[in-house]
């Protein structure tokens, strides 16, 4: 009974050591690939919703960027132009106002214009979130 109760005290640590290391590898890949998080949330619905009234009304689309800047930076999310859950959630808005294709291939264009840096990613993320949502 002793080495039983000994060994389950040494295999415990063990078991949380490996899930708080696998947690936080996964954290990180998901933070890179910028997947959202809970704390982000909130800042995912504004982009949301910001997409879906700016795809209703129109606008000059400078003042549609500079209102998802000021959204990031309410929210404390840096570098918003390179975190890819921005993008899916303009997607999503696009599909939520239940915008043209045409209309969700201009905001590719105008946002992850080709030859930008990760444009690809940006413009996948984008259709995704669109899909997503018609």
């Amino acid at each position: 009974m002793g080495c039983l109760l000994l060994l389950a005290v040494l295999l415990v640590p063990l078991g949380c050591s490996f899930s708080a290391s696998s947690k936080s590898s996964s954290d990180s890949s998901a933070s890179s690939s910028g997947s959202s998080s809970p704390g982000d949330t909130a800042y995912y619905d504004d982009v949301r919703s910001t997409t879906e009234d700016y795809a209703k009304s129109g606008g000059p689309f400078d003042a549609y960027q500079k209102k998802l800047g000021d959204l990031a930076k309410e929210r404390g999310v840096t570098n918003w132009e390179e975190n890819l859950g921005t993008y899916a959630a303009i997607g999503e808005g696009l599909g939520q106002a239940k915008a043209s294709q045409a209309l969700v291939d201009t905001f590719k264009t105008r946002l992850a214009p080709t030859g930008s840096a990760n444009s690809a990613d940006k413009q996948s993320a984008i259709q995704k979130g669109y899909d997503s949502k018609k």
